[in-house]
């Protein structure tokens, strides 16, 4: 509507990510091709390719993941993720943030809130030991989420 400003969603304060989250990539960074991590991330900037985490990955809001092939045991998003989809525990769309793709979780655990979008499919599957989410298999999980 003409004469309407747009709430843009709050930035997450270091207080509310998870204790998991030790990496940060900014805003207007990027990253392409296949990225394997030990620990969680939080991208306010674009990763395109394959990602790995044992950990949580939290998007925020001006960050975005386009994926060949995302696997983590969390997932924040406060921005926007397209493409092939595993979370093993927990995957929140906060407001303003968007998850477009094929979506796998390893247990019932899908958050929308008010002002999130999906658009896509969600299964809902059991954990293959022989299907590592992480660098180093399935019991390398770390912290996950509270």
């Amino acid at each position: 509507m003409l004469g309407m400003k747009r709430a843009r969603p709050k930035p997450l304060a270091k207080r509310d990510l998870p204790r998991d989250v030790l990496g940060f990539l900014g805003e207007g960074d990027s990253i392409a091709g296949t990225v394997e991590l030990r620990g969680g991330l939080r991208i306010d900037g674009r990763i395109e390719g394959s990602v790995r985490s044992p950990s949580t990955l939290v998007i925020g809001p001006s960050g975005e993941v386009v994926a060949d092939d995302l696997r983590v045991r969390g997932l924040s998003v406060s921005g926007r993720v397209r493409g092939k989809i595993r979370v093993e525990d927990r995957l929140e769309i906060h407001r303003g943030g968007r998850v477009e793709g094929t979506v796998e979780l390893g247990r019932a655990g899908f958050v929308i809130e008010p002002g999130g979008g999906f658009e896509g499919t969600v299964r809902i599957v059991e954990s293959d030991p022989a299907s590592p989410i992480g660098p180093e298999g399935p019991d390398a999980r770390g912290g996950g989420v509270s």
